[in-house]
């Protein structure tokens, strides 16, 4: 089997994150059943958080498999993308693949995406996250909040208490990193019902304001 590539076919999706797919053929055309492929941001270089729904409330694994039929698809936050196709020694890189509504623009676009949280524990943050973190979990309880080192993260991040009942059930939103502040203390707690804070990285990776 020759160098696998990827032939891409892209959709969007209105809802809440968009949707991309593809296929991954060898140099002649076949397709290649159960390839690897992993999606990485052009601006970090790390693999992204993708789901497996539009609305972004089931993540899905990446790296993941092409089916077999040679196809796969996925939803994520908009942006430009590093694809990669591999399978043994062969691979194929497609760089800066455009996906979302806004991919081609000069200036990103923010404060439109969001996902749910419904499972207990604490919610991770990813650097390349949606803009908007509606908390709804489905049992009562409080919930930690942890964001990423704000030296590596580039976008801010609004977390929101949607279950209605953190005056009972508090967020404590904390960050990574080493002595990482959140508006200036160790930590920051949303305790009233309906409560929310929008949190921007500082410039300096010293912590969020």
């Amino acid at each position: 089997m020759g160098k696998a590539a990827l032939m891409v076919q892209s959709s969007r999706d209105f809802i809440r994150v968009a949707r991309h797919q593809f296929v991954v053929t060898n140099h002649r055309g076949d397709v290649v059943p159960f390839a690897n492929v992993e999606v990485r941001s052009e601006t970090s270089g790390s693999l992204i958080q993708c789901y497996s729904d539009p609305l972004g409330r089931n993540p899905k694994g990446n790296p993941f498999k092409t089916d077999a039929s040679g196809s796969a698809d996925f939803h994520c936050v908009g942006g430009f993308y590093r694809i990669r196709a591999f399978q043994g020694a062969e691979e194929s890189i497609r760089r800066y693949v455009g996906i979302g509504l806004a991919q081609g623009s000069d200036v990103e676009s923010e404060g439109i995406i969001q996902r749910y949280h419904t499972a207990a524990g604490t919610v991770t943050v990813g650097v390349e996250d949606v803009d908007i973190i509606v908390i709804r979990k489905d049992v009562g309880e409080p919930t930690p909040v942890e964001l990423p080192d704000p030296y590596d993260a580039t976008r801010k991040v609004k977390i929101v208490d949607g279950k209605y009942d953190a005056l009972t059930n508090p967020i404590t939103i904390t960050s990574l990193g080493t002595a990482k502040t959140i508006m200036g203390g160790a930590d920051y707690v949303i305790d009233s019902n309906g409560g929310s804070i929008e949190l921007t990285p500082l410039a300096d990776g010293t912590g969020w304001i």
